[in-house]
């Protein structure tokens, strides 16, 4: 393989929810790398700072507009469950069923506002990524389904089978957030890597990183 066809690392940042200062931290150590960045979901909701959830869509939305202003070759952002759960309440003319789910899970009405201002950025946050051997996505796969088959349901909110099947069937790596342990170690398995740290909880927050060119991988966190 020549310089010329050298592939970017992929640097997979696991679930923020509005953890604003902690991705500083993370992104400032990738900055200026050539990274090729993918957020997993759930950048918002349950942030333990104030406005933590705004400042960390900004952020987000300006890095994928401007991803080589930073450093970065490319930034992805998937959708998560808490994505969801925000745009399924956004479609509500008042208060209602999805409103109180989203707000249960931790959902400030103080973002609604905003949120409506960036509604067809949601709407465009993809599922999956895939580079290379590695498919990135949210929570996790039906296991035994192809690819092309899974539903979005299982891609934003699935633990078991995922969890606890064994290999999940797919040609791929699966590299996923949604689910934390409660030692806040990432997980990291042959068919499966999650990267979900439990920030909010646990103020660590992953940026797992994936060297396509030679396989290697290690993992970042502040």
């Amino acid at each position: 393989m020549t310089k010329n066809e050298l592939v970017a690392p992929v640097v997979a940042i696991g679930d923020v929810h509005g953890c604003a200062s902690l991705l500083e931290g993370v992104l400032e150590q990738y900055r200026g790398s050539g990274a090729d960045l993918i957020f997993l979901g759930d950048l918002i909701d349950r942030s333990p700072q104030a406005g933590g959830d705004r400042r960390v869509l900004e952020k987000v939305m300006e890095l994928q507009a401007n991803p080589k202003k930073y450093g970065f070759s490319k930034v992805t952002v998937l959708r998560g469950n808490h994505e969801q759960m925000l745009l399924d309440a956004l479609k509500e003319e008042k208060s209602g069923p999805a409103t109180d789910l989203w707000e249960w899970n931790g959902g400030n009405p103080d973002l609604l506002a905003y949120a409506k201002q960036q509604l067809s950025w949601l709407k465009r946050l993809s599922h999956i990524a895939i580079r290379g051997q590695y498919l990135f996505v949210h929570a996790g796969v039906r296991p035994g389904v192809p690819i092309e088959r899974q539903k979005h349901q299982d891609l934003l909110w699935i633990r078991q089978p995922f969890l606890n099947k064994g290999h999940h069937g797919l040609p791929y790596v699966v590299v996923h957030g949604h689910t934390f342990r409660q030692d806040f170690r990432i997980t990291r398995l042959p068919h499966r890597i999650g990267i979900d740290t439990g920030a909010y909880r646990s103020g660590i927050l992953t940026a797992f990183e994936i060297d396509l060119n030679d396989h290697a991988t290690q993992e970042g966190a502040s």
